[in-house]
């Protein structure tokens, strides 16, 4: 029973492998390959008897181990078999192992001596093996592609133990596969071929000689093979030598040259097991060692650099073997003694190869540098290939013991030095100081090479390249004074002189030069001190040939380093300087590369700093030398202005000028020499460019240009009346042009510097040729300002349009540039997103962007009116102009409308009868009364209403508009500050905080009552006024005695008793005589008691930083910063007894008193400040003087002592107690006027009601 269950085990095994193996891997789909697998496994693990079955039927036919191990394509498949036999050996590896050495005698006896044939034929498992290694000799080609498997199946067998590695050297496995893969067995033996099933169907027959095309499969495939023979050959080490058979050893070592290690080693197959290989046949045998360093040595010398490539990569790992088991011989020394008799046939990869052991090895880095002087001239200076000259460049790189320093080094032509105070230990200092010793040393010899007609043109780049890399720090420049005749006789004349397009050698030179004169003055002066030197330098052969992309690069690399170098002599020498600015050459380099900045960037800065040089004037300069540099910026200017073309060298003509146009002399001779149209022709350019290519960013270039303008047309208007100058800009026909394109520039997608500089080129155009200016730019002016009032055309916002939340309006990239050139500086009343005084940071911003264009527009009315040309077209772009730059509250219109009232002149009398005649000068008026009536606060606008409002009355308002108008702004007064129930106290800090619209307000008021008399007033007006300027004198009286108290207590202690500086607005009634009647004495001590601590009470409250009036106080339009005097201080009340302090107050009140005092002087600085600038300002406005107004009955709120006006002080959280009481100041006289006006009509109704009621009685 139990033999017929194994029976049936072996049965079902047989059946299984047998199915696998012959049906089952060939099919196209095998899902279930795992689960069969592991069904055989288990099969094998159950029964020895299928294992012994298995391996006997492929040792006695090798169908399955040639169909599947060999010839399938599917390399899992071949795996797997793989994987499976080595699991059955090992299965029965126990009870086999002892078997693998015997031989098969039929007695059953151990005897050893047996044929080779014999040995292991007790054993399935060596059968089986022997089996393999049978196909080996008969049945494949080394060149076949799928032994991997194969191969990797012996390699497992071997390494199970002894026996196995054992059991193989006896068979002379290693002769077999040595001969296998040399293709070496005779005639006696065919190999017979087998092929994968693509291969049989591409190949016929073939040599045994492999093909270039199979080669690509033997290392894939071979490579487990070398494993298995450098395993076997350590397996056969006994203590101190080899126990290889006698046919192995010679199938490894014998033959000439090493056949079979050249053949493989030269393939690439498993280079890191052939180096093992070596290591096991060379151990205690250094003979040998010397002899296959020679055959790798001689290999590399007969073969070509791609084919030594293998060869090399062995090198470096027999290099790198240190330490190791005993007996190994020192194939470091082996090597490097052999290396310099192949560098000749193979110097590239020789020296490159010795670039990657000298960091590794200290060996090859002590023997490289060692031998500098027999390698370093030869393969750096005097080898013809340039790859050999870069190789040894690196070699000298690697020998420098610092990783940092060898990673950056490049061989390129770069001026910037990478290694610049690179930090190096001090070991690594002395080594790169003796490579760059022995290269300084070679300057003199360098000059045997530089011969282009024999040795070419590059010689020299890698000699160069390195030194320049070695200069790290000032000692290394130093270091080169010694050689610098060698360098000059190298350049000069062999260099220098000769006409070469590209000489790469000059290029490298010159780079070295020009990095070790940098930050090194002691090189520089061996230049300017040497007379030979100085008088030959600037002759230096140069081709510009622009169109030449070679000829571009070259320059572009080997100028800025040549122009370097007489830029630090210069600089280092006055004497030279002026020998060099008259030197032709520099006047050729200026004419012929200056021009083309985008080609040769480099030079051309290198070159305009040499212009900035030339130019400079010293204190100690001779007569004789001003004189040369006076002709040299003539010179160049006069070159310039003749050869630059305008369209395209914009860049040159910026730079040069920027450096040249020094005075007005320079200036005009720009002018006299067409100047002006070729800077024309460079504004043209980038106008268009500007507009149309947005990715030019030329905005920087227009404004520079447009400075160069301003210079020069400035320096043009004082020589207007010489007639060479006159006849230079009749000749600039295309002025007006120029003026539309700076126009069109005016818009919110212009920086505020580009829209300022064409304002400024603007003025000096109008004030340059009025006449023309006039009659082309007022109509495109009026036209464009018209077209928006009038039409519905949709305005594009640009970024730079103010806006309060300084959010940009532009939608996304393709709105930088504007949809066309347009002029677009309107500003209407939907634009304006609050009104003046709300918000103080956006009307600086609305400012800032309008008021130099309105100033523009008044520039052209003030020239007009010197011409005599103020013609109607102007008028109304002036009134244009005024209503919208009421917004911005400006005084320019009503200043200049005014003196052109007073004036008697013809042209002012016509000009005003047009202004008058204007529908839009009356919508102006009524927008002043209606919606902007904080302007009146401004002297010259309530002036200028003073002279106008009678004569356009009847356009503005008409009657019962007017006499609506006035009832509210009774009403509005009276319900505002005549409320009988609120505290005085509360109605004192109302009228503190509100006193500038009050103001303004009561203006109006009399303005209207001045033009309109009502039938009927309400009555509560005139007490209502009377009462207020009861309270404004109250708080005035108590101001006073805050300022008088302190002032009192100092004079006590000033023995001079000087009135100090800070108090002028503390003055006595004789100074302002007026003041009288602004503040009569109070009627009793009790009511200036009682006024002056109410109004002392509001002001400690608005001193308090939390108050809620803040917001309020700064937005109060108080200080005229036109006004060009100090404002005539208001006189203090009569001194009255006071009522004594009530408890805690003499502490709140020093305080007061010492914040008042603070804020006195702060505000005197800013209204000088201001005054200063108003009289700068009104220096534009010299043609009209300024006149006061003698309108009857308004006079007092035209004097200089009323000057409220907006302002754009910021309080920082204190009330301005100087600008309040200027404000209340000023509040009182309107307070008085408007009192007399409010009288006068109430007389006129009077007087109108009498007659009436006589007649009906």
């Amino acid at each position: 029973m139990h033999v017929a269950g194994v029976n049936k085990v072996l049965s079902l095994s047989q059946l299984s492998t047998s199915f696998v193996l012959e049906t089952f891997i060939h099919s196209k789909e095998k899902p279930t390959m795992l689960q069969w697998i592991e069904l055989l496994t288990k099969q094998f693990n159950n029964s020895q008897a299928a294992c012994e079955w298995f391996l006997d039927r492929m040792a006695d036919d090798n169908w399955w181990p040639m169909q599947i191990l060999i010839k399938c394509p599917n390399q899992i498949v071949r795996q797997m078999f793989q994987r499976l036999c080595i699991h059955v050996i090992q299965r029965l590896r126990p009870v086999h192992a002892h078997l693998y050495l015997q031989p098969g005698m039929e007695d059953g006896s151990d005897d050893m001596d047996g044929p080779v044939e014999d040995i292991g034929s007790r054993s399935c498992v060596t059968r089986f093996v022997k089996t393999l290694l049978s196909i080996m000799e008969h049945g494949v080609k080394p060149h076949s592609k799928h032994l991997m498997e194969y191969f990797a199946f012996l390699y497992e067998f071997a390494k199970m133990g002894e026996e196995e590695s054992q059991f193989l050297l006896s068979l002379q496995a290693i002769s077999i596969m040595v001969h296998f893969y040399m293709g070496t067995k005779g005639p006696e033996n065919p190999q017979v071929e087998v092929l994968s099933e693509e291969e049989g169907e591409e190949e016929d027959e073939e040599e045994d000689i492999l093909s270039l095309a199979e080669e690509k499969y033997r290392p894939a495939a071979l490579d487990k093979m070398i494993t298995l023979i450098a395993l076997l050959v350590e397996q056969s080490r006994s203590e101190r030598h080899l126990t290889l058979s006698q046919n192995d050893m010679a199938a490894l070592t014998g033959g000439k040259g090493f056949p079979f290690l050249f053949q493989h080693i030269r393939d690439g197959i498993n280079i890191r097991q052939t180096c093992n290989l070596i290591f096991s046949l060379c151990r205690y045998n250094n003979r040998l060692a010397e002899h296959i360093v020679s055959m790798l040595f001689t290999s590399i010398a007969k073969l070509t650099p791609e084919a030594a490539n293998p060869f090399f990569k062995l090198l470096t790992m027999l290099m790198e073997f240190a330490g190791g088991p005993p007996g190994m011989p020192s194939f470091a020394s082996y090597i490097l003694q052999r290396i310099w008799e192949v560098i000749e046939y193979n110097p590239s990869q020789c020296l490159d190869w010795l670039a990657v052991q000298t960091p590794r090895n200290k060996l090859a880095h002590s023997w490289v540098l060692q031998n500098m002087e027999n390698w370093v001239e030869r393969f750096l200076l005097a080898h013809n290939y340039p790859r050999v000259r870069t190789s040894a460049a690196y070699l000298l790189v690697s020998l420098i013991p610092s990783n940092s320093f060898r990673q950056m080094f490049r061989s390129t032509r770069s001026l910037h030095i990478p290694t610049r105070d690179l930090p190096l230990s001090p070991d690594t200092t002395v080594v790169l100081h003796q490579v760059y010793n022995l290269l300084l040393g070679l300057l003199a010899r360098a000059k045997l090479y530089v011969d282009a007609a024999v040795h070419g043109t590059t010689k020299l780049v890698q000699f160069f390249s390195f030194m320049t890399y070695c200069l790290i720090s000032k000692t290394e420049k130093l270091m080169f004074s010694g050689y610098f005749m060698d360098l000059w006789n190298l350049f000069q004349p062999k260099l220098s002189e000769p006409a070469i397009a590209t000489n790469h050698n000059k290029q490298a030179l010159l780079s070295f030069w020009y990095n070790v004169c940098v930050e090194c003055a002691e090189n520089v002066r061996l230049v300017v001190q040497n007379p030979v030197v100085t008088k030959n330098i600037a002759f230096n052969y140069i081709l510009a040939d622009h169109d030449d992309q070679e000829v571009v690069l070259f320059n572009r690399g080997m100028l800025p380093a040549y122009y370097g170098i007489l830029r630090m002599c210069c600089e280092q020498s006055p004497a030279f300087t002026r020998q060099l600015a008259s030197h032709q050459n520099i006047q050729w380099a200026f004419k012929n590369l200056t021009p083309h900045a985008s080609q040769y960037p480099g030079a051309v800065e290198e070159l305009f700093n040499l212009m900035q040089l030339f130019v400079a004037q010293r204190p100690d300069m001779r007569e004789e030398e001003l004189d040369d540099v006076k002709q040299f910026k003539k010179t160049t200017i006069s070159c310039y202005l003749r050869c630059l073309d305008g369209r395209s060298c914009w860049t040159t003509l910026i730079s040069a000028f920027r450096v040249l146009l020094e005075n007005d002399e320079d200036r005009l001779l720009v002018v006299f020499n067409r100047g002006l149209i070729l800077m024309t022709e460079s504004f043209n350019t980038l106008h268009m460019m500007y507009h149309e290519a947005t990715a030019c960013h030329v905005t920087g270039d227009l404004v520079e240009l447009l400075s160069i303008f301003l210079s020069v047309l400035k320096a043009t208007r004082p020589y207007l009346h010489r007639k060479d100058v006159k006849q230079a800009l009749i000749h600039w026909q295309e002025r007006i042009d120029f003026a539309h394109k700076l126009l069109t520039l005016l818009n919110s997608y212009s920086p505020p510097e580009l829209r300022n500089a064409c304002l400024d080129v603007l003025k000096e155009l109008v004030l340059l040729s009025p006449h023309d200016f006039l009659h082309t730019l007022v109509p495109f002016l009026q036209h464009n300002h018209c077209t928006y009032h009038h039409s519905n055309i949709p305005m594009s916002f640009g970024p730079y349009l103010p806006c309060r939340e300084n959010i940009k309006l532009m939608g996304g990239k393709n709105n930088i540039r504007p949809p066309r050139p347009e002029l677009n500086m309107c500003l209407l009343p939907s634009m304006v997103e609050t009104s003046k005084g709300k918000d103080e940071v956006y009307d600086r911003m609305l400012l800032d962007y309008f008021l130099s264009y309105h100033q523009f527009i008044h520039l052209l009315c003030r020239v007009a009116i010197n011409c005599e040309k103020f013609t109607e077209t102007l008028v109304k772009l002036s009134v244009l102009m005024a209503y919208e730059g009421l917004p911005l509250h400006l005084a320019l219109f009503p200043k200049l409308w005014t003196e052109l009232c007073q004036s008697q002149s013809a042209m002012a009398k016509t000009c005003v009868k047009l202004l008058c005649e204007d529908p839009a000068f009356g919508e102006y008026i009524k927008c002043v009364l209606m919606d902007e009536r904080t302007f009146l606060n401004n002297s010259l606008a309530y002036s200028f209403l003073t002279c106008f409002l009678h004569k356009v009355q009847n356009q503005v308002l008409s009657g019962p508009s007017c006499g609506s108008l006035v009832n509210i702004l009774a009403t509005n007064l009276v319900n505002e500050f005549h409320s009988p129930e609120a505290e005085p106290a509360s109605q004192r800090m109302e009228i503190c905080k509100n006193s500038a619209v009050l103001n303004a307000d009561l203006r109006a008021l009399v303005l209207l009552l001045s033009v309109h008399t009502p039938p009927q007033l309400d009555p509560a007006l005139g007490p209502a006024l009377q009462d207020l300027l009861v309270k404004c004198r109250a708080c005035l009286h108590h101001r006073g005695n805050l300022e008088l108290e302190p002032t009192d207590r100092k004079s006590k202690a000033d023995e001079e008793g000087a009135t100090p500086v800070k108090r002028r607005r503390v003055s006595s009634e004789e100074d302002h005589p007026g003041g009288a009647e602004a503040c009569p004495p109070a009627s009793s001590s009790s009511t200036s008691s009682s006024s002056s601590s109410s109004c002392a009470e509001a002001k400690r409250e608005a001193l308090t930083p939390s108050s809620t009036s803040d917001t309020e106080t700064r937005d109060s339009s108080l200080i005229d910063p036109g006004t060009e005097h100090d404002p005539p201080s208001p006189a203090p009340a009569s001194p009255a007894p006071t009522s004594p302090p009530q408890g805690g107050e003499d502490g709140g009140r020093a305080l007061l008193l010492l914040l008042l005092l603070v804020l006195l002087e702060q505000e005197e600085e800013a209204q000088e400040q201001e005054e200063s600038r108003a009289g700068k300002a009104g220096e534009d406005d010299a043609p009209f003087p300024s006149s006061s107004s003698s309108t009857a009955g308004l006079a007092g709120l035209d004097a200089p002592g009323c000057p409220l006006q907006d302002t754009d002080c910021t309080h920082g959280g204190l009330w301005n107690v100087a600008a309040q009481q200027d404000a209340l100041d000023s509040l009182c006289r309107t307070l008085e006027t408007a009192i007399a006006a409010v009288g006068k009509t109430a007389a006129k109704g009077a007087r109108a009601a009498g007659p009436a009621s006589s007649s009906g009685s």
